[in-house]
């Protein structure tokens, strides 16, 4: 089955809150354009506040609710233009502390789910503003079953591999991710689709934060890792592509490795190699 996504590559105004939900909503209207109506939107992580240490140093001063304006607009949008919203990561105030969360609303505005993020980047003391999500949820839609993951997340591959194992078939990604790192960027995406024989959507920011400027290249790629569209302009701009999750099942009947996998040799290895060993 084939579905149509819109990618919001979008340039976070540094701190500014009322700012992003603003602009945002007119870019959601503009992507939900009738001329080419799509299925599902994704924009990047913490589109409503930016990412730097300085925010995290003040992360409470970014905080909403599930209640509050950022996914009151996502919830009105989706119902509106009867589309799913991957709503990108914003800073969520919880009872039990404050999370880098993804909410995924259905085309009747509902929250479908969320997915909190779990890889913290430590090198940026984002690991000291959040606190780590704990879920790896798997989303049933109209078009496919998918599965959220949040910029640094795509560096561990056990989380790729886990959604993949229950049936999986689109990947999507929010991100922030810097430059010099494009070819990270591209090398790493290419290789959750490839080893998981998954599609892939990610979306990244375009603009600047603190000391970072990010480089968008928010793309789209089947399960071969081939590319069905990138965008290479570095500016604030809305990708579109139409992706076929039948080619996900062609793909895995080709080359059949989920039937030749050994786990029990590659558990028994990593509980050798973490023998006697802490962080």
């Amino acid at each position: 089955m084939s579905f149509r996504t819109a990618m919001i590559q979008f340039d976070t105004a540094y701190m500014d809150v009322g700012d992003n939900i603003s602009r945002m909503s007119a870019l959601i209207d503009e992507a939900a354009s009738p001329s080419s109506p799509p299925d599902l939107i994704v924009m990047p992580e913490l589109w409503t506040s930016g990412y730097s240490e300085e925010i995290f140093r003040d992360i409470r001063r970014f905080a909403q609710p599930v209640d509050g304006k950022a996914v009151a607009m996502l919830r009105e949008k989706a119902r509106r233009y009867g589309v799913w919203i991957a709503g990108g990561s914003m800073v969520e105030l919880a009872e039990d502390g404050i999370y880098n969360t993804c909410f995924l609303i259905n085309r009747q505005g509902e929250i479908a789910g969320r997915y909190r993020k779990m890889h913290l980047y430590s090198a940026m003391i984002e690991d000291k503003a959040f606190r780590n999500g704990t879920e790896i949820p798997v989303f049933e839609t109209d078009f496919g079953r998918i599965a959220l993951m949040t910029c640094y997340d795509i560096r561990f591959v056990e989380m790729s591999r886990d959604y993949a194992m229950r049936g999986v078939e689109a990947l999507v990604v929010v991100s922030n991710w810097a430059k010099p790192k494009l070819n990270h960027w591209r090398v790493l995406l290419q290789a959750r689709a490839i080893e998981n024989q998954v599609a892939l959507l990610a979306c990244n920011r375009v603009g600047t934060a603190g000391n970072c400027t990010y480089f968008g290249h928010s793309l789209a790629l089947d399960p071969w890792g081939e590319f069905i569209a990138e965008d290479e302009s570095e500016k604030e701009t809305i990708l579109r592509a139409e992706v076929d999750l039948g080619r996900v099942a062609e793909v895995r009947k080709k080359i059949p490795m989920y039937l030749d996998r050994q786990p029990a040799s590659y558990t028994d290895r990593i509980l050798s190699f973490y023998d006697g060993r802490t962080r």
